[in-house]
């Protein structure tokens, strides 16, 4: 039986031990909606699983042959250095079994990423078009899994990265500043969602800025700047300035009688 990933959201992800943010997980799947109907092709993945939460939903968007990689320590929790999370390879493979079909392609690198190379990857899985960074919270980690992911990304790939804005882990913003500052950077950020924020190469920041906006326009809340970048913010208010315009307007230009009165009143309170 095939499950898709409308099934995985409705009824799997919450059982999966791990982070992830429910309208974070909506957003990467319209990502993934786009990128199937641009034509995007490529392997997705991600440095740092857990127990597959998210690692899931991406490998349910793959097309026929497309590659799912994984990159964890799992057991091997002396070098996880920074107590950031604690994959376990069994829970993740029985969570693999339930949600994906058997004859889906793993390719699973149980290592540190500090020890996987560019070469390493593309010889496992190719080149890559929608990876999630959640290994390592360091600063070196963060710092080598973003040029890594950067050096294998597929012609219009995306990179979702974890905890950029997390108080209890000021590395991985540190990690981020570093990696910016590089003049050879290949990504760019361009758009933040609860807990992620999205990079691709700078040629393509705006084809997905563009695009994530059509889609996804009743969550976004305003654009920002990230270091000298355009990052499109959506989702992250529980009631959001863009809501709250979408009441005021459709109460200005509806006709909503008897209850004009008490309506309006409220839009007045609301806009002060």
């Amino acid at each position: 039986m095939t499950i898709s990933r409308q099934t995985y959201l409705k009824r799997g992800y919450r059982r999966i031990g791990g982070w992830l943010f429910p309208y974070s997980a909506r957003f990467i799947d319209s990502l993934l909606d786009l990128q199937l109907e641009s034509g995007v092709q490529g392997a997705v993945g991600e440095i740092g699983v857990h127990h597959g939460k998210l690692f899931l939903l991406l490998a349910l968007g793959r097309r026929p042959g497309e590659s799912a990689f994984a990159i964890d320590v799992f057991d091997d929790q002396h070098l996880n250095l920074d107590r950031s999370g604690a994959g376990d390879r069994d829970i993740f493979l029985a969570n693999a079994r339930r949600w994906l079909e058997p004859a889906n392609r793993l390719d699973i690198l149980q290592r540190s990423s500090l020890d996987v190379r560019p070469d390493d990857l593309l010889r496992l899985c190719g080149p890559v078009r929608l990876a999630s960074i959640d290994g390592g919270h360091t600063e070196d980690c963060v710092l080598n899994d973003l040029a890594l992911i950067g050096a294998v990304l597929a012609p219009r790939g995306v990179v979702v990265l974890d905890d950029n804005f997390n108080e209890f882990w000021p590395d991985v913003s540190s990690g981020v500043a570093r990696y910016l500052f590089d003049p050879a950077a290949r990504l760019r950020p361009f758009a933040i969602t609860p807990n992620k924020t999205y990079f691709a190469a700078a040629e393509d920041a705006g084809f997905y800025r563009r695009a994530l906006r059509n889609r996804n326009g009743y969550y976004f809340e305003k654009t920002a700047r990230l270091f000298g970048n355009d990052v499109d913010i959506f989702g992250t208010q529980a009631y959001s300035f863009s809501l709250k315009k979408r009441v005021i307007e459709w109460v200005r230009h509806t006709p909503v009688a008897p209850y004009a009165r008490a309506l309006r009143a409220t839009v007045r309170r609301l806009a002060r």
